[in-house]
């Protein structure tokens, strides 16, 4: 339970592995200046949750639309909004980055992903200031 607490959610289950286009909430923050401004195009298995988002306390940076997964769950197909797959959030004096688009092999060739996990480290230990002000203010 704490550590759902820390990252923001808990996993529920993902379909099938498919291409995502991944979209960026706000393009001018640091953290996603590796990807083109529009997102980009990434195969992994889309990340959808339980418990996510209910405390509001994070700042989200990337995100899907709901409507463009495939092999969603039967009976719990979401049709509209958003599912945020990476964000930034404060805990105590520390920082948590979560990113859901990384668990498979093709994460790693990816120069931009890669580029956007060296600058969320480099956020983690505050070597970057970044705004994170969290959707609930």
């Amino acid at each position: 339970m704490e550590f759902s607490r820390l990252l923001g959610g808990s996993f529920d289950y993902h379909p099938k592995q498919q291409p995502i286009h991944v979209r960026l909430v706000d393009p001018q923050h640091p953290l996603v200046q590796a990807f083109p401004a529009d997102g980009f195009v990434h195969t992994d298995e889309p990340y959808f949750y339980k418990n996510a988002y209910a405390a509001l306390d994070f700042k989200p940076l990337l995100y899907f639309n709901n409507a463009e997964i495939e092999a969603q769950r039967k009976g719990q197909e979401l049709t509209e909004g958003v599912t945020y797959v990476a964000w930034i959030r404060k805990d105590g004096k520390g920082r948590v980055l979560y990113s859901s688009p990384s668990h498979n092999a093709q994460s790693f060739e990816n120069p931009d992903l890669l580029q956007f996990f060296l600058d969320g480290m480099q956020y983690l230990v505050g070597d970057v200031e970044v705004d994170e002000t969290p959707i609930r203010k």
